[in-house]
C-alpha cells in the first residue's frame, strides 16, 4: 500500500517549476543590468569607438605610406559607426629620419622613419578623444617590395 496515494513524483514538478520560475527571474535581473548593452549612447561604448577610430587612423595611414598629406598637416574621416552614430579620426605624418642600409649584392636601400599621430573622437563625447602615437620604419626589404614595420605604438584611451 502506498502511503503517499497519488503524489508519486510531485517534488520532482515543484523542483522543475521553481527553477524555471528563478531561472526567469535571473535572466530579467542580469538584463536590466547597470551597464545597458547595445546602448550607442553609453560612454563605454563611446570610449571604445573613440579608441578604435585612433587605431584605424593608423593603420590607414601606414597603408597610405609613402604617400603623405603633407608634412604634418593633419587629415580626419568621419565613418560611421552605427545607425546613429559616426566616429571620426585625425592623423598627422611626419616623416622624423632617413637610414641607408646595405643589401645582398651591393644593393644600398633608404630606410625612412614616420611618426603617425592619430586622434580618434566620437561628436558628443565630453570625455575627449583616444590617441595613438606610432613610429613606423618604411622601405625596402632584400628581394622584396617596400613595406612598412610599426616599431613603437603608444596609447592613451579617452579619460
Amino acid at each position: 500500500m502506498n502511503p503517499m496515494g497519488g503524489q508519486k513524483g510531485s517534488a520532482l514538478v515543484v523542483a522543475m517549476l521553481l527553477l524555471v520560475l528563478l531561472s526567469a527571474a535571473g535572466m530579467y535581473v542580469v538584463s536590466r543590468s547597470a551597464i545597458p548593452s547595445g546602448d550607442a549612447s553609453h560612454p563605454f561604448h563611446r570610449a571604445a569607438v573613440a579608441r578604435n577610430m585612433a587605431r584605424a587612423g593608423v593603420h590607414a595611414a601606414v597603408a597610405r605610406l609613402p604617400e603623405t598629406p603633407g608634412e604634418g598637416i593633419p587629415y580626419r574621416r568621419r565613418l560611421p559607426v552605427g545607425p546613429n552614430l559616426s566616429g571620426q579620426y585625425s592623423v598627422t605624418i611626419r616623416k622624423t629620419g632617413r637610414e641607408t642600409v646595405s643589401g645582398e649584392r651591393g644593393t644600398v636601400s633608404a630606410l625612412e622613419t614616420y611618426e603617425i599621430v592619430s586622434e580618434g573622437s566620437v561628436p558628443g563625447f565630453p570625455s575627449g578623444t583616444a590617441r595613438i602615437r606610432a613610429e613606423v620604419r618604411y622601405g625596402p626589404r632584400p628581394s622584396s617590395s617596400p613595406r612598412a614595420t610599426i616599431r613603437k605604438w603608444e596609447e592613451s584611451s579617452p579619460g
